[in-house]
């Protein structure tokens, strides 16, 4: 009776990884609504860089704001093959997203620095180039 105990506990315990091992994985799943939400998410973030860069922000938080939002999907799309989601011809372009996502990134961070040193040109400077990145991804890979 023990031996036969042991063995439902143990299937229990199988069937219930299975079930959490699956719903991990759809859960994980990056859909073309995700990617969607995302992209939107960064465009508002991008608008709220620009809004503390022409001085309409009126708690002077537009800036780290946007950077910080943006960093957050980053890091979310970090994580996500861009295979998973390119089509047939362009799954090349994995490099490239890849790329982007690194270069923009970085000059998130440059803007960040920036703004710490008081320097709103350099900051606009790297805010020009953050969209540069933005504009060459959606010109090469959105469709």
């Amino acid at each position: 009776m023990k031996i036969k105990n042991s063995v439902i506990k143990i299937g229990k315990g199988i069937l219930l990884a299975s079930v959490l091992a699956t719903s991990t994985f759809a859960a994980e799943k990056y859909t073309k609504v995700d990617r969607i939400k995302d992209m939107l998410t960064m465009a508002d973030a991008m608008e709220r860089i620009q809004k503390g860069i022409l001085f309409r922000c009126n708690d002077d938080k537009c800036i780290p704001d946007g950077v910080k939002t943006i960093k957050k999907v980053l890091h979310t799309i970090e994580k996500v093959d861009p295979k998973d989601f390119l089509d047939a011809e362009q799954v090349v372009a994995h490099k490239f997203a890849k790329k982007t996502r690194i270069m923009l990134e970085m000059y998130l961070d440059e803007m960040e620095d920036e703004l710490g040193r008081n320097n709103p040109d350099e900051v606009i400077h790297n805010y020009s180039l953050a969209l540069r990145q933005c504009t060459s991804c959606h010109l090469r890979l959105r469709k």
